[in-house]
């Protein structure tokens, strides 16, 4: 009989072939795969006591495959095999979760010895297993208690939240399940805060009231039911069977779970009920646990000197930021507030900073302090468009301050990114925020003083620093971004076209060709005449005397590509002068003069005003809008 089952990782045959020729003779099972992929579609089939992977692979390397194979089955014990240039690589492993570590070239010994020691340590954990089992023979099963001890271990609440719902999932064999916690004092409204399997997320509401759960559960009276529920909502779709449950500490409801799609069909059964309610009542306690941690943790995270939060704190809330993002289909932002040119002022000058901030961002965002004179701030579900309304809500408040005072004469360099539009991942969002810090200090804006000059000169300013461009240009660009409005209708955006009589036919031209589905761009444009009627995207005409002495010019600004472009009036023999850019920061300054002046109707303060702040995620029932 084998002493185990192994199965080797590595792109290189030879390599395959030595591993499971020392392995088989020294009695181990052995099973071996060419690539990452291939060895996740035989775990999909398999189990193995030990996987052996090499590191460097095309395609999935090694870290990737211990991350996947981490996700699927976190008591995976891995060894990584690498050369002694890749130590920092194999380092890397050993945080996601790979049990040991060889150098490339290794002998007998050294292999046998690994195996061996790993095999020895899951025979101790089984062990131990089987006696904590035996002395908790009120959980009934194993797996059950493994899960249950699983959510003291993480005081992380959306993480805990996932593996409630994962776990519950198994036991009952269901395929789809939701949570909804009460994050604050009140117990009267639920968010949303994690879901698995069969589930559609456009379609669950981002917030539940307590009056909308069933009374007997609301109330304690039982701890779950047995329900249906409708997956599309009303319709002629039959309901399919759900296992409801309440979860309670004391008297307050914490969370409501939802339950669907039994594995196999039919309803959920009394055992079902029952191994739910086992583990429900660990979900409470640990959710309870992590509630409380939470409320004592955000102070603990405080700067001392300008009552902010941390960097480690916010860095830790921004990964689990991008999580719930991957999870439902979110956007978020990020703001960077480099307040160097204020801290010239004196210190004071950045506490008060700090106040204005905290007054500026909404309850439901993050500040912090990253470094000396650099704060950041998280706005959850909040896009391109909504993060540079905050962006001008800040810059507002520090001229107000200047007005009224000339002593605050110096104002902090803002700047901000998207997700997942400028990346995925903290340190690609990071990197991309600090470059977008160092191109606003240098942005032309600044350079050229165009947030001190009135519209139609600082239009004119810019085509000075154009150039001589073939005729069509303008019209080529005009015609092509109002096609992007009508190929990506779901990302919001501000588009501004001032034709004048040069670029007239390709704006009129450029909307005729918009499709007829609604678009989530703003579209306004500047001129007389004819006003086009069309289904489709929103349209807003504009007459050229609101502003007078525009140059022909387009502007688009949003989650997409940002795009502005200046035209001059007269035509030369051998082409046009131009100015165009994709400078965010000058696309973004003329978007919203732009806004401001030619929508007065909606004046300044709209540039502020909540509604617009909307994430770029699909609309649920019941969500609540940001304000």
């Amino acid at each position: 009989m084998p002493k185990g089952r192994i199965l080797a990782v590595d792109d290189q045959r030879y390599f395959r072939e030595l591993v499971e020729d020392l392995l088989s003779e020294e009695g181990w099972e052995t099973q071996t795969a060419g690539s990452g992929e291939e060895a996740i579609r035989i775990l999909e089939q398999s189990r193995f006591d030990i996987i052996l992977t090499d590191l460097v692979m095309p395609g999935m390397d090694g870290c990737d495959l211990v991350h996947r194979i981490k996700e699927r089955d976190p008591e995976q014990d891995i060894i990584v095999v690498t050369g002694v240039v890749d130590v920092k690589t194999a380092v890397d492993a050993m945080k996601l979760g790979a049990s040991d570590y060889l150098l490339k070239p290794f002998d007998r010994a050294t292999l046998i010895g690994s195996v061996e020691n790993l095999m020895q340590r899951r025979r101790l954990r089984a062990e131990h297993a089987r006696l904590l089992a035996e002395n908790l023979e009120y959980l009934g099963e194993q797996s059950l208690f493994e899960r249950a001890v699983g959510f003291f271990s993480c005081l992380s609440l959306d993480p805990l939240a996932q593996r409630v719902v994962e776990g519950l999932c198994v036991e009952t064999r269901a395929q789809g399940g939701v949570l909804w916690i009460a994050r604050g004092e009140s117990e009267q409204s639920l968010q949303l805060v994690a879901a698995r399997g069969l589930v559609r997320l456009e379609a669950e509401p981002e917030r539940i009231e307590a009056h909308q759960i069933p009374r007997e559960l609301r109330e304690g009276a039982i701890r779950s039911a047995v329900a249906t529920w409708n997956a599309h909502g009303e319709g002629p779709e039959p309901p399919n069977p759900a296992l409801l449950l309440a979860l309670r500490t004391g008297s307050r409801l914490v969370g409501f779970v939802r339950l669907t799609d039994k594995l196999g069909g039919g309803e959920f059964e009394a055992a079902d009920t029952h191994a739910a309610e086992k583990l429900a009542r660990f979900a409470e306690m640990a959710l309870a646990n992590a509630l409380r941690f939470a409320s004592l943790e955000r102070p603990s995270f405080l700067d001392p000197a300008t009552g902010v939060y941390t960097r480690e704190f916010f860095e830790d809330t921004v990964h689990n930021e991008i999580g719930r993002a991957q999870r439902f289909g979110r956007g978020f932002s990020l703001l960077a507030f480099d307040l160097a040119p204020v801290a010239e002022a004196g210190a004071e000058r950045i506490a008060e900073a700090a106040k204005i901030l905290g007054r500026v961002v909404r309850t439901t965002d993050l500040l912090a302090s990253i470094r000396e004179n650099q704060f950041r701030v998280l706005l959850t579900e909040v896009d391109a468009v909504g993060a540079a309304i905050l962006k001008r809500r800040a810059q507002q408040a520090f001229e107000a301050l200047e007005d009224a005072d000339p002593a605050h004469s110096q104002r902090p360099v803002l700047a901000a990114v998207t997700y997942p539009s400028d990346g995925t991942q903290l340190e690609t969002l990071t990197e991309a925020l600090d470059e977008r810090l160092r191109a606003e200090h240098r942005s032309p804006v600044r350079r050229l003083g165009l947030d001190r000059m009135p519209l139609a000169e600082s239009l004119a300013r810019l085509l000075a620093e154009g150039a001589i461009e073939p005729h069509e240009t303008a019209d080529q660009v005009t015609r092509f971004f109002l096609a992007e409005v009508g190929r990506h209708p779901g990302q919001r955006g501000l588009l501004f076209l001032g034709p004048g009589a040069v670029l007239e036919q390709a704006v009129r031209q450029g909307i005729e060709q918009l499709g007829d589905d609604p678009a989530t761009t703003e579209i306004v444009v500047v001129a007389d005449g004819e006003r086009l009627a069309k289904e489709g995207p929103p349209i807003t005409w504009v007459s050229p005397d609101r502003v007078p002495g525009l140059l022909p010019f387009l502007v688009h600004f949003g989650d997409g590509p940002s795009y502005a472009l200046v035209r001059d009036e007269k035509q030369e023999e051998d082409g046009v002068r131009l100015f165009h850019t994709s400078d965010r920061s000058v696309v973004e300054h003329l978007a919203f003069r732009l806004r401001t002046e030619l929508t007065p109707d909606a004046n300044p303060a709209d540039a502020t005003a909540g509604p617009i702040l909307t994430a770029r995620a699909p609309a649920r029932p019941g969500a609540e809008p940001i304000s």
